[in-house]
């Protein structure tokens, strides 16, 4: 494909980001498809800029990669985020506001999105909460941690038997993130082909229990409820092990079935794997036996041996050449060096500060168009003056606030 600077898919699309740290992924999203995202900051800056990790110099790691793409501006009022002249006129130039706290909280701005479409009827109000806008729990404080416990996928992380554990980073806003962008340019299409704008309501906890791994499908197949199984298998031949560089993934056997069984068993035997003849016996065609502890305990000591003097790389090569479902488990520096993702361009260099940074980009390629993070963020403020003054003088008409293209 040939890329190139334009155009973009969301090329004419403004959107007004108002959103916390839990909303503030699906305009990053936004962004990288050429929207014109204006994130509303207050005066010394959006809380999020403090998060850790940072760099030496006091950049957040996980606010640069939300925000790149982005332009800042601070607008005049007592709060961040409430409705002043100042937002009004910006809202009568946009196609999508976004927004990420409970129902409560934004009515208390004068930003419930009923208002805010009644006030601008060509506006997609994308309205990201813990809760969604209705329901019993709709202006119940929220965070990463009580998120995923209440969507269900907390209950599968960690050993059986120790609590769950949460995973790395805010994940609540990632899964939400994803689930509101494409909501939102679904939204767009309808803007597009009737001039109305409509409100998108994006619950978190919906967003989550949408996410559960394969969890509903093990009760629709199997009638099993899934639990934390941690980093144990709970079939022989299938599960994390250990090999010279680190770890690899291998599928030997999926909801009781040993899909891959004699594959595996004639590598390890043409390995010279001593006892790997033990894995022909009748017995580990049983799903029951394959589920045993000493199944389990047997095949590790087996495949582990095997695996102990070679690397991940060569497992996956020669395991995938056979017809086995193995792959290795990547550190972030195996990926920065993954000849599939160099090859692609999937790392895209963003210069923070002076500082060179390797931004994710798109899992995704367009014909002729260049998708992929934008400039980095800026200070807060740095775009007020510009966006401002390019305010008409008056909110358009309803009439006039069609897609910009």
């Amino acid at each position: 494909m040939t890329a190139t600077a334009s155009p973009t898919p969301l090329e004419g699309i403004r959107v007004i980001d108002l959103s916390t740290s839990l909303g503030t992924y699906a305009g990053r999203l936004l962004a990288d498809l050429g929207a014109d995202v204006i994130k509303v900051e207050p005066p010394g800056g959006a809380p999020e800029r403090s998060i850790p990790p940072l760099t030496e110099d006091g950049i957040s790691l996980p606010f640069a990669f939300t925000e790149a793409g982005k332009r800042s501006v601070v607008l005049d009022g007592p709060e961040i985020g409430r409705s002043t002249e100042q937002l009004e006129r910006l809202l009568g130039t946009a196609q999508i506001l976004l927004t990420s706290e409970g129902p409560g909280v934004l009515r208390r701005r004068g930003l419930h999105p009923e208002d805010v479409t009644r006030r601008h009827p060509g506006l997609i109000h994308l309205s990201v909460s813990p809760f969604g806008l209705t329901g019993p729990w709709a202006d119940r404080p929220a965070s990463d941690l009580t998120l995923l416990a209440a969507g269900g996928l907390l209950a599968l992380a960690g050993e059986a038997d120790l609590p769950p554990v949460r995973a790395f980073g805010n994940q609540t806003s990632v899964i939400s993130g994803v689930h509101a962008a494409t909501a939102a340019l679904i939204a767009v299409l309808v803007l597009e082909e009737t001039g109305q704008g409509q409100i998108v309501d994006v619950s978190a906890q919906e967003a989550v229990a949408h996410s559960l791994e394969n969890a509903v499908q093990y009760v629709d197949l199997e009638q099993t409820v899934r639990h934390r199984a941690g980093s144990g298998p709970v079939e022989a031949g299938t599960g994390l092990f250990a090999c010279s560089d680190g770890w690899i993934y291998l599928v030997g056997g999926l909801g009781g079935l040993p899909l891959a069984w004699d594959s595996i068993t004639d590598w390890l035997e043409s390995a010279g794997v001593e006892e790997a003849a033990q894995l022909n016996e009748p017995q580990w065609r049983e799903r029951g036996w394959r589920r045993s502890e000493e199944a389990v305990r047997t095949f590790r000591d087996l495949f582990e041996r095997f695996a102990a003097h070679r690397t991940k790389r060569d497992l996956y090569e020669d395991g995938q050449s056979r017809g086995i479902s193995i792959a290795p488990v990547s550190t972030p520096e195996d990926l920065l060096n993954s000849p599939q993702l160099v090859e692609r361009g999937f790392f895209r260099p963003v210069t923070v500060n002076g500082r060179t940074l390797a931004f994710p980009g798109s899992p995704y390629r367009f014909d002729g168009m260049d998708v992929a993070p934008g400039s980095p963020p800026a200070q807060p403020g740095a775009d007020t003056r510009a966006v401002l003054d390019a305010l008409p003088a008056a909110g358009p008409t309803a009439e006039t606030r069609g897609v910009a293209r």
